[in-house]
């Protein structure tokens, strides 16, 4: 008999005037060590590739899905171990389609999605991978582990 990881979700609700050091409290308690951000970050928000510079690892890029005229999305991760970018991330949620934290590093499978197959999320899935999202309107964050 296969025994079958399942997954358990909580969520941390926010609160609405939430600032960045309260923000990094919560994500150390999650995450003490590495936390890896892995996003697709569309080119209009150039302001935050350039604030990223060199610790942005793009993996690869592709139109964005749902948005006209077309515009071209980073995908890739920083390895954010001063956790110096994970509330600038928190602040622009609300503008990426994805946008997961988590301390595993998944570099690896991130080249294996394509155009078709962009999902970030499924890929966290799949692989069994705990990971944390942030819910609508960066109202809560959701964390999901498995067993």
């Amino acid at each position: 008999m296969g025994y079958e990881k399942h997954s358990e979700k909580k969520e941390i609700l926010l609160d609405e005037k939430i600032d960045e050091q309260e923000f990094i409290r919560i994500i150390n308690n999650l995450y003490e060590q590495d936390c890896y951000i892995y996003a697709i970050i569309p080119e209009y928000e150039q302001e935050l590739l350039n604030e990223l510079s060199i610790d942005f690892i793009e993996v690869n890029k592709f139109p964005l899905p749902r948005v006209f005229p077309r515009e071209m999305g980073y995908l890739g991760y920083v390895k954010d171990s001063q956790k110096r970018y994970i509330f600038e991330f928190y602040l622009r949620s609300t503008t990426m389609d994805y946008l997961i934290f988590s301390e595993t590093d998944l570099s690896e499978q991130l080249s294996k999605l394509t155009k078709k197959n962009l999902d970030i999320y499924k890929m966290f899935e799949l692989n069994k991978v705990p990971h944390v999202t942030i819910g609508p309107d960066g109202q809560w964050l959701t964390i999901v582990e498995y067993e």
